[in-house]
């Protein structure tokens, strides 16, 4: 097995795991033509490694080949517990696989530090952003090159993955890309700078204050230098509501809608919740989210949605106003349309559903499908609690993570809760609370900390 502990030389040079994908797509006739494709075009890009892997992204059966194989080499479990036998103490574990991972691992790894270990509970490493394999919602930023920045700054893309071997916006043409988009990048960067272990959910965190012992659920403890805590926004908080098949948490539902005929026998939906995933689980509803695999309007289009939620606008006229962009063909579904027929309505309250045999209960009326939004709760970690953190700024004053207060533990993005700053306060950004786990304010802070942590020491 290839030494992994040594610091990748270049960005452009890909790692053991990338270049047998490489291999594996050329060698398929069905897979290879997106590679040779894209060689016309090579002088435009800024590396051979970044035009193959765009030639592959961009031609479907490629991308599923190099899918498969990313999961494949990931799930191998001789390879997964020879990673977790190692001697970790001079490198740096990380817990969940998804934007925020990627970027830690790409920016360590680009500024000479051992290739980090990556600790995926699940079976598909990817994050929020590969919970579908398949195109299942859009991302609020516009599909355009750029790099990390704040919310309105027109010079930068909020979708940007810093030191990725590609960005998402060499991966289509549509105003605003899907999840599986993002997922690719995630994955690949992963692929190219990182460890990654998947099914190794991390009981327990302790140490001495100078390296960490992780427990590891099924696969015993190992002792790393240093722990970043990368888990996202956490597991839904219906998810107790939820039954799975007339009551939907967002993940099930997406789920669904990457299936066969999604929406079969649904003729009315409720959507409960008002941030972005009800928003995008509307657009799915709709038929104007990512077209299905297998979906047809005359078999899968949804008569009526009822909306519940007490903070958004009740009509086109209002949505237009209130709404961002991204989002504004929803509210045209709020008049009736040229027939006298609103399909959807949004209620100004909370509510809460009850399953029946059939069906779901949500105020007194019934519905074919409800689809529950209403946030995450984090799942805990003995060790790594919150109330165990403390804010972690880097050499130019600016808080980008939370520091443990005992063990060489950081919290990074949306999982490490950073406050508003007065500056977002004064730019009215805190007035909207779903703003907090945003990635605008998420994606510098993360980069910012890899690139300013000394090295791990050894213990």
């Amino acid at each position: 097995m290839p030494d992994t502990t040594s610091p990748m030389p270049e960005a452009s040079m890909p790692s053991t795991q990338v270049a047998s994908l490489l291999a594996a797509v050329a060698a398929s006739p069905a897979a290879a033509e997106g590679m040779r494709a894209v060689t016309q075009r090579e002088s435009e890009f800024t590396s051979a490694l970044e035009a193959k892997l765009t030639g592959i992204a961009l031609h479907p059966p490629a991308r599923e080949l190099a899918d498969q194989l990313l999961d494949a080499y990931w799930s191998d479990d001789q390879r997964r517990q020879q990673t977790l036998e190692r001697d970790l103490t001079g490198r740096e574990v990380i817990i969940g696989s998804g934007f925020h991972a990627a970027v830690y691992a790409a920016v360590r790894a680009l500024s000479g530090h051992p290739r980090p270990v990556v600790c995926e509970r699940g079976q598909r490493a990817g994050g929020t952003f590969a919970m579908t394999s398949r195109p299942a919602w859009y991302l609020n930023s516009r599909n355009r090159a750029g790099g990390p920045g704040l919310a309105g700054d027109q010079r930068t893309s909020l979708n940007h993955l810093p030191g990725a071997p590609v960005q998402a916006a060499n991966l289509s043409m549509m105003e605003y890309q899907t999840n599986s988009d993002m997922a690719f990048v995630i994955r690949l960067t992963l692929a190219q700078f990182a460890d990654v272990v998947t099914q190794a959910r991390v009981l327990s965190v302790a140490g001495d204050g100078t390296t960490a012992e992780i427990e590891i659920e099924g696969r015993g403890r190992l002792r790393a230098g240093r722990v970043i805590d990368a888990r996202g926004l956490g597991d839904p908080s219906d998810q107790d509501l939820a039954n799975a098949t007339t009551i939907l948490t967002f993940a099930q539902f997406m789920a669904r809608m990457c299936g066969t005929w999604p929406l079969r026998g649904v003729r009315r939906a409720a959507v409960i919740g008002g941030g972005d995933s009800a928003k995008c689980a509307v657009e799915s509803l709709l038929g104007i989210g990512p077209q299905p695999p297998m979906a047809a309007a005359a078999l899968d289009s949804v008569d009526l949605i009822d909306w519940y939620s007490d903070h958004l606008p009740s009509t086109c006229e209002a949505w237009q106003e209130d709404i961002r962009g991204r989002y504004q063909a929803i509210g045209r579904y709020l008049r009736p349309d040229r027939y006298g027929v609103r399909r959807l309505e949004v209620i100004g309250r909370r509510a809460r559903p009850v399953a029946l045999p059939a069906g779901g209960l949500v105020d007194g009326r019934s519905y074919d499908l409800v689809v529950c939004c209403t946030g995450n709760q984090e799942t805990p970690i003995d060790g790594l609690d919150i109330d165990s953190f403390s804010a972690y700024a880097t050499p130019d004053g600016n808080t980008v993570a939370l520091a443990h207060y005992d063990l060489p533990a950081f919290r990074v993005g949306p999982h490490a809760r950073l406050r508003f700053t007065s500056r977002e306060r004064a730019d009215g950004l805190a007035e909207i609370p779903g703003n907090a786990v945003s990635m605008f304010r998420t994606a510098p802070t993360t980069p910012a900390l890899a690139a300013t942590l000394p090295p791990v020491r050894r213990g």
